[in-house]
């Protein structure tokens, strides 16, 4: 499977999505694309949604996640909400967090792959906050 992502601001914040096998070159891309977002962005409060669809977590890099979620916290970033479907990955992502000292910012939503709810099972937290359940460390 080719690995596609997209980085998109939005009204309330970022949305994130990586799908697939991205390659190195493709993670530098989307990482410099969310560095530029956060600095976009520090003039107001904002939250954020992330997606990983079926992503190899191959050649993880948790240095850039906690760069990257302490960086967001500098512009003004309040939650995210991050939904997978891998119970071993949503544990690396949530060691990433807790290395950031991002856990009061953070929930992890971990969807089986037959789940049809998508993101919209975390869109309460990120638009909201604290009205989920808590499934991880990091929550």
């Amino acid at each position: 499977m080719t690995g596609s992502y997209a980085v998109a601001p939005t009204s309330w914040g970022l949305h994130v999505r990586m799908q697939g096998d991205l390659s190195m070159a493709q993670r530098d891309a989307a990482i410099a694309q969310i560095k530029e977002c956060c600095l976009s962005l520090r003039e107001r409060a904002w939250t954020s949604l992330i997606e990983f669809d079926h992503f190899q977590a191959d050649n993880f890099r948790p240095e850039r996640v906690v760069e990257l979620m302490r960086l967001a916290r500098s512009c003004g970033h309040l939650r995210s909400a991050i939904v997978l479907t891998d119970w071993q990955w949503a544990s690396a992502l949530a060691d990433a967090m807790i290395a950031a000292g991002a856990t009061d910012q953070v929930r992890i939503f971990v969807l089986p792959d037959w789940a049809d709810e998508g993101c919209e099972i975390a869109m309460p937290w990120v638009l909201h906050g604290g009205v989920v359940p808590l499934v991880s460390m990091a929550a």
